[in-house]
């Protein structure tokens, strides 16, 4: 039992303490004609190993108080395929002018590869400073290795011990 208990903070370990980030913004978002402008953001995110991604996005505004940008879709594609994200956090635009949005990606499995990272919506808000934040998660590849041999450790414990 003591191997199984220190296998899973070696996982725990591996899987938290060495995953690297990769933020994406953009608070640069204008709406000069009073009605919300739309836009269309990509960005390319190149995974060099098959890996486990998961992120976050949220609105913001650098000048202070709530944003006005209404997202609308945030979307990672590769060659046909797409991982959308949820909405996790919704404004009613039809009621209120401002307010915080968010997304969300689970932990999901992507390909190695290039990815394209897309966020459409619309700008409310007349002055730049309008925007948002998307973090993604990526593990390195030596944490998904040590998980994997401390699992793999655990078992081999499990079973030598029923063997006995």
């Amino acid at each position: 039992m003591k191997a199984l208990f220190t296998a899973i903070a070696a996982v725990v370990l591996a899987t938290s303490a060495s995953a690297s980030t990769v933020t994406l913004s953009n608070f640069s978002h204008k709406d000069l004609t009073g009605d919300g402008t739309a836009f269309d953001d990509v960005y390319t995110l190149n995974l060099a190993h098959n890996t486990w991604v998961s992120g976050v996005l949220t609105t913001s505004s650098l000048l202070g108080g709530l944003p006005a940008i209404d997202v609308q879709s945030v979307t990672l594609r590769r060659l046909g395929t797409g991982v959308d994200w949820a909405q996790i956090v919704a404004i009613n635009w039809d009621v209120a002018d401002t307010g915080v949005e968010k997304w969300a990606m689970p932990v999901t499995e992507l390909a190695s590869g290039s990815w394209q990272f897309e966020v459409k919506g619309i700008s409310y808000f007349d002055k730049a400073g309008n925007g948002y934040t998307a973090s993604v998660e990526l593990p390195e590849p030596a944490s998904i290795a040590l998980a994997a041999l401390a699992l793999v450790g655990a078992g081999a414990a499990s079973a030598r011990r029923r063997k006995a």
